[in-house]
């Protein structure tokens, strides 16, 4: 769903940290008896953000910026930090309030080149701006007190020297300078600014990064992924790819070496490649290091082969707060040990990985470590495969995550744990719980999965088309979408979303796990195969010149996907309709359709772990009434808290109108933020209780756990449908075909 809020939230903070002290936790042990030793490094500098970070030898310089409120301008400095002495000190910057620093590289000696976006503009007589320009300059800067040595303006180097930006910034060990922007194009000029040529990259770059022996390479998307190829002078082209460098999902960040051509970080571990031998060697997972990665903005490698890192995190109602950390190789055996739980799953969630890092900081008797089983593979299959088997061995993990995975399977394979009797024993009284959300991951009365917010994922129509239904059945739905146009029936038609719509997100009306059966030989997969035939294969999002929204008013979209998560987002929602709304779902034979989709990541207890106390001492956290308190403040679009006192008081901040005073001293209601989707836009006010009441009434109705299906179920659907959709096959047929092939999969996964 390409949702967003219309305001973002503005990067003003304030980071007042005293050095002196340092703080260490022990991660978790490596393979090769050597773990990596947080220690966190508290600096003397005040600033609201900080624009850039590099590193020159065993010093990090940090560009920072302070704000005025009084006379609303803004100071620029040089923060210049000792990672062997662990002190840094404040170098004097003079840049004016025009200017900014738009990326920084170690120069040669002991200077920092930095990039600086300037610009100019005069005032006519009624105040407003005109005559603006801008340029963009190379400043050399000394690295011993911030004192500016030179100054170029490097703007004539692009084809459109008035719009000139650069993106990407290195230099090579001959001090030629590399400037890459938004053109795809690389240039290169020598230390006087003479040119020395163009380089295209034909595709987007993603990165543009120095090795140790000095020389620039070019990180960028190519038909296998993503590729590192080195920018070759001589020739004025890029290179080969390098080989043998593993994956990343085109996250990979490549960062000049020390000890090694590159320091690589993959977003979730840390790496070093010598690309002289093409060895890579793991150095440590990001959560292994008690370091959340997702906060991770700067590393670099010091001479003696420790990393360093800096970690910002943002506050929805406070200042971001910034850490430098120093990872430092020390043995196992120096590190105080814990027992361990294992946390498996494919993907981990962000929250659940904040929540993980948490506990392992502050427990005493337990460590969390983490098998993310889709991270180390290129094939979901494979990893949702080596999952599976996993679990019915001795090395299934204790925790299970319920993400993508296939629940009412676990269950019928007695897999999971009950997890009442912990509650009980814990003190948790269910009561305490919305029912209906704590019954999704219920069978026969007892509790396998639990979750700790969630959205309620539905599909909307105006209720002038289709009454006052609070559900409808498959067939139902197939009767009013019969004299539609397929174009007009759903916002992204293609055969692949009509299926989700149809079939996998309830799974369970096709397929019954507890008794081994499933239903795809039956009249309505037979008629969701031909409505499917009636929209093409993939959708082609180039062809719309309207936006949602006012398609929606026009009826040229009738049904729409949405999940929603909060009341702002209810208003949102609903503003977009601009009429009355009926909340439908997905088609079942109930007609309860409006489904349950965990926020923040679902788990379970597994059967087979042998330390069941240990794995239930982190998974009721997330029940805890202070977990569930913290989703009020930051609740915007994150999902709504399970726990029923917790969403009251979500309720009642949205409820609570919040005003400002204007030149006449009158109190005005101000907006509380402002939601957009595509075309439309829209400011949130404080919530009406027939609003709150409206989001009530969806919650209660919402029953069922989202589908999650196992992606070999939905291969053997897609591969055996195309003889249907080519013309080859009847759709009885077809579903014939499937019923046999996923029946022998239930009967082998029961």
């Amino acid at each position: 769903m390409n949702k967003r809020k219309g305001l973002a939230i503005a990067l003003t903070a304030l980071l007042a940290m005293l050095w002196g002290c340092a703080k260490e936790s022990g991660p978790k042990e490596d393979n090769s008896g050597y773990v990596y030793v947080p220690e966190y490094l508290e600096m003397d500098i005040e600033c609201n953000y900080i624009n850039s970070v590099t590193s020159q030898g065993d010093y990090v310089f940090l560009n920072a910026v302070s704000w005025d409120e009084e006379s609303g301008e803004s100071a620029n400095f040089l923060y210049k930090y000792d990672m062997m002495e662990k002190k840094g000190q404040v170098l004097a910057l003079e840049l004016d309030q025009n200017s900014n620093i738009g990326s920084m590289a170690a120069g040669a000696g002991d200077s920092i080149l930095m990039i600086v976006n300037s610009y100019s503009y005069e005032e006519d007589e009624n105040g407003e701006a005109t005559n603006y320009s801008s340029k963009v300059e190379l400043w050399t800067v000394s690295s011993e007190d911030g004192a500016v040595k030179d100054k170029k303006e490097i703007s004539q180097i692009f084809e459109d020297p008035e719009n000139s930006y650069v993106q990407y910034f290195s230099v090579d060990g001959q001090g030629n300078i590399y400037l890459g922007g938004g053109d795809n194009e690389i240039h290169v000029v020598d230390q006087n600014m003479n040119k020395v040529c163009d380089i295209s990259a034909d595709t987007w770059i993603h990165g543009m990064p120095a090795s140790k022996e000095g020389d620039v390479y070019v990180s960028l998307y190519g038909e296998k992924g993503m590729e590192l190829r080195k920018v070759e002078l001589s020739a004025k082209k890029l290179g080969e790819p390098v080989q043998g460098l593993s994956g990343g999902y085109g996250n990979l960040e490549f960062i000049t070496g020390s000890t090694r051509s590159f320091l690589v970080d993959s977003g979730s571990q840390v790496s070093v490649v010598d690309l002289s031998t093409g060895e890579e060697e793991e150095l440590f997972k990001w959560i292994d290091a008690d370091i959340n990665s997702d906060s991770v903005f700067q590393r670099g490698e010091l001479s003696d082969g420790r990393v360093w890192a800096m970690t910002r995190d943002y506050n929805e109602d406070g200042p971001a707060s910034f850490e430098l950390i120093l990872l430092t190789r020390k043995k196992a055996s120096e590190v105080s040990q814990k027992e361990k739980i294992l946390y498996g799953a494919m993907w981990i969630d962000s929250n659940v990985k904040r929540a993980i890092i948490d506990f392992n900081k502050t427990n005493e008797k337990y460590r969390i470590t983490v098998k993310a089983y889709a991270e180390d593979v290129e094939d979901y299959q494979t990893a949702l495969t080596q999952l599976n088997a996993d679990l019915t061995t001795s090395n299934c993990p204790d925790i299970i995550s319920l993400s993508n995975v296939d629940f009412h399977m676990y269950v019928s394979k007695g897999i999971l744990e009950d997890l009442y009797p912990y509650m009980q024993k814990s003190g948790i009284q269910k009561e305490d719980y919305l029912e209906n959300i704590m019954k999704a991951y219920e069978v026969d009365g007892k509790l396998y999965g639990i979750f700790p917010n969630f959205y309620v994922s539905s599909t909307m129509a105006k209720a002038a088309l289709v009454g006052e239904k609070t559900g409808w059945t498959l067939k139902e739905m197939l009767e009013f979408a019969e004299d539609k146009e397929p174009q007009n029936i759903l916002s992204y038609g293609s055969r692949s979303s009509i299926f989700n719509y149809c079939i996998y997100n309830n799974i369970d009306e096709f397929i019954d796990w507890e008794n081994g059966k499933c239903f795809f030989d039956g009249e309505d997969f037979v008629k969701t195969l031909e409505f499917a035939a009636k929209f093409p294969e993939e959708y082609d999002y180039q062809k719309e010149e309207e936006g949602i929204s006012s398609r929606i008013r026009s009826d040229k979209i009738l049904l729409m996907d949405a999940s929603i998560g909060s009341v702002q987002e209810y208003q949102m929602m609903v503003g977009m309709f601009g009429e009355e709304v009926a909340f439908l779902g997905y088609p079942n034979s109930e007609r309860k359709g409006n489904l349950i989709q965990s926020a923040t990541g679902s788990m379970g207890l597994a059967s087979k772990s042998k330390n069941k106390e240990g794995a239930w001492e982190f998974m009721q956290i997330l029940l805890s009434q202070d977990y569930q308190d913290s989703f009020i403040s930051s609740h915007g679009g994150y999902g709504f808290p399970i726990r029923k006192d917790s969403l009251e008081k979500q309720f009642e901040q949205d409820m609570t109108p919040e005003y400002f005073e204007d030149e006449n001293g009158n109190k005005v209601e101000n907006p509380k933020t402002t939601w957009g989707w595509d075309d439309f836009q829209m400011e949130i006010m404080a919530a009406t209780q027939e609003e709150v009441d409206a989001v009530k009434r969806l919650i209660e109705s919402a029953e069922k756990i989202s589908g999650s299906v196992d992606e070999q179920l939905m291969n053997i659907i897609t591969e055996e449908s195309e003889p249907f959709f080519k013309g080859q096959k009847t759709a009885k047929d077809v579903a014939g075909i499937i019923q046999n092939r996923i029946q022998i999969y239930v009967n082998e996964n029961s």
